[in-house]
């Protein structure tokens, strides 16, 4: 078993940058994070290809954008990022399409970032300046959560891995959010297991909250095209509402590569069938047919982009599930639960960048504070 004074769960956006910041601040205590992934990165996680090491491909976040020009303390999380060349400011355009396949006007373009050379670069970069007494875990996907005695017991599936720790972190929502009981076959939420019902009023009241925030499913389909003259070439194609309907895309993300080639991920809608274990193979399947035999109409104002697809390699349906920050998030307040020793970090809790890469790293900072103090 791995003892440790803190355990982060999950290591996103939030879990590494508040790594970050506790190594930083130099914080004392022996911390551990845990990630089901094979690397850091969460939902802005990228692809590798075991048989090409310059291949990088987003399969999940394609950006880090901000509300406003990042100031204080969020600029100075970010200014070794840049100094690193980890983090660029992006340049190619945003473009819509309409139901018709027809470029339109959408919203003003904000400020955004990428990775470089891709978006996991930012997670391994914060995760570097880790406190002293840190060990990070991957490939363990927890099962279970026990709380007792003042301490926090998590083991994974398989129960091979233990871990204790005084205090815990959740960076993301599925160990407290009830989408586990259909897609984990739990009785209830782990959390809402390992800490009744009136054992904590601050962590009922963050439960309760978290349970109002929707689920999203996501099938990224990713693909690589060969290298091509291409002008005109945005960063992403953002599908409007009736684009959406017709395709059950919302949007597409283009990513040229060090040796020419182009990723290409397709950002797939769920058509709400039933995914079980026996159920996934049969639908990645499903979804990689529909969205590849979409893709002709809807890149019609491309067509260097439609040959290019007909030599396109296809690299797999990667599926995913979180949270849909705006339709309701955790307040501020509920974020650090001291009576049961344990908080909440990522894009959902709400504040400055609510719903998106900045609200991630601003929760993650606030969190470091309040694990500070406490």
């Amino acid at each position: 078993m791995i003892e440790v004074d803190l355990a982060i769960v999950g290591a996103g956006l939030a879990g590494c940058a508040l790594t970050h910041c506790l190594g930083r601040s130099g914080f004392a205590g022996r911390t551990l994070l845990i990630e089901a992934g094979r690397g850091p990165g969460g939902r802005a996680s990228s692809r590798r290809h075991r048989g090409d090491p310059n291949w990088r491909l987003d399969h999940g976040a394609p950006a880090l954008n901000f509300t406003a020009a990042p100031q204080g303390a969020l600029a100075e999380l970010l200014q070794p990022l840049l100094d690193q060349g980890v983090l660029v400011k992006e340049q190619r355009p945003l473009v819509w399409l309409d139901g018709e396949a027809q470029r339109i006007d959408g919203p003003p373009q904000g400020l955004s970032y990428a990775g470089a050379p891709a978006m996991a670069s930012l997670a391994e970069a914060l995760l570097a300046q880790a406190p002293e007494r840190h060990q990070s875990v991957f490939g363990c996907r927890l099962r279970s959560l026990e709380y007792s005695s003042g301490r926090w017991q998590l083991a994974n599936t398989e129960r091979t891995e233990l871990f204790a720790a005084q205090r815990l972190v959740l960076t993301g929502t599925l160990l407290a959010h009830p989408r586990s009981l259909a897609m984990l076959a739990w009785g209830e939420p782990p959390l809402r297991s390992a800490v009744p019902s009136g054992a904590d009023p601050q962590l009922d009241a963050a439960l309760q909250a978290i349970a109002r925030i929707e689920a999203s499913v996501r099938w990224n389909l990713m693909l690589a095209l060969p290298a091509a003259e291409i002008r005109d070439l945005p960063r992403q194609i953002l599908l409007n509402p009736a684009a959406q309907e017709r395709w059950a895309i919302e949007r597409l993300v283009l990513q040229p590569q060090s040796d020419g080639r182009l990723g290409l991920v397709v950002h797939g809608l769920d058509d709400g069938q039933s995914i079980t274990p026996e159920s996934q193979p049969v639908l990645l399947r499903h979804h990689e047919q529909r969205l590849r035999s979409a893709l002709p109409e809807v890149l019609r104002a491309w067509p260097e982009l439609q040959r290019a697809l007909e030599q396109a390699e296809s690299h797999g349906v990667m599926r995913w599930g979180a949270a849909v920050p705006t339709a309701g998030g955790l307040p501020p307040e509920l974020q650090w639960c001291s009576k049961s020793a344990v908080g909440f970090a990522g894009d959902w809790i709400k504040g400055p960048g609510y719903g998106c890469g900045e609200g991630a790293l601003r929760s993650a900072m606030a969190l470091a504070e309040q694990l500070k103090l406490a």
